[in-house]
């Protein structure tokens, strides 16, 4: 039997399922997230209950979103130092190129292009039409909206949020949980815990507001 467990319950773990279930219907499908639980959701359990024994055999899918990227990166530690099956999801209307290195716990939305040599590390998820070029290396939990573009050798440091459309230059590095708003061309480095928005792109001095 194929069990899965989705870690959080929003928007983020209904587009999820939808697109688990054209690949392969599960037989048993569990949620952790207190809200709803509270709500007494069927089969929701409270969030912080994925590391209950009685469901060491199920998969698991990471659907918190772009507002929760560093504790999205810490459940992955967890449930490896558990033990339990965090397994990746290409959907199949993506180009992957063979030698492209993909992490545990990656989602792949539809029409992702993903050029050689390229390496995702874990639990990065690429929302619809993301393109990454090159020779590019994306950091654990990093999240790219959708038609982000990212020209070759571009790095990603760990729980980094791009917005729609945000369009990477060459040779480029985008710091740890920095945030890029929508529409941005960055065409320089950017810290780590960076915030940059517009084209030309500017620097902000508060951390970019994700709604």
């Amino acid at each position: 039997m194929k069990r899965i467990g989705f870690i959080g319950f929003g928007a983020l773990a209904s587009q999820l399922l939808g697109l688990l279930r054209e690949v392969d219907r599960p037989d048993e499908v569990v949620f952790f997230d207190d809200l709803a639980h509270r709500d007494r959701r069927e089969n929701s359990f409270p969030f912080d209950g994925f590391l209950d024994p009685r469901f060491a055999d199920h998969d698991y899918y990471l659907a918190l979103g772009y507002r929760h990227l560093p504790l999205k990166a810490k459940i992955l530690g967890q449930l490896r130092a558990a033990g339990r099956r965090v397994p990746s999801f290409v959907h199949p209307a993506c180009h992957v190129h063979p030698s492209c290195r993909i992490g545990d716990g990656c989602v792949l939305y539809p029409m992702c292009n993903l050029d050689q040599e390229v390496e995702l590390k874990a639990a990065v998820l690429l929302h619809n039409s993301v393109v990454v070029s090159h020779n590019s290396s994306l950091g654990t939990a990093v999240f790219c909206s959708p038609g982000v573009i990212l020209s070759g050798h571009v790095t990603i440091g760990e729980a980094a949020f791009l917005g729609t459309g945000t369009l990477v230059s060459s040779n480029l590095r985008i710091g740890a949980r920095s945030r890029v708003g929508i529409g941005t061309v960055v065409c320089r480095d950017l810290p780590d815990d960076t915030s940059a928005i517009g084209n030309p792109m500017r620097l902000l001095e508060h951390p970019l507001q994700l709604e």
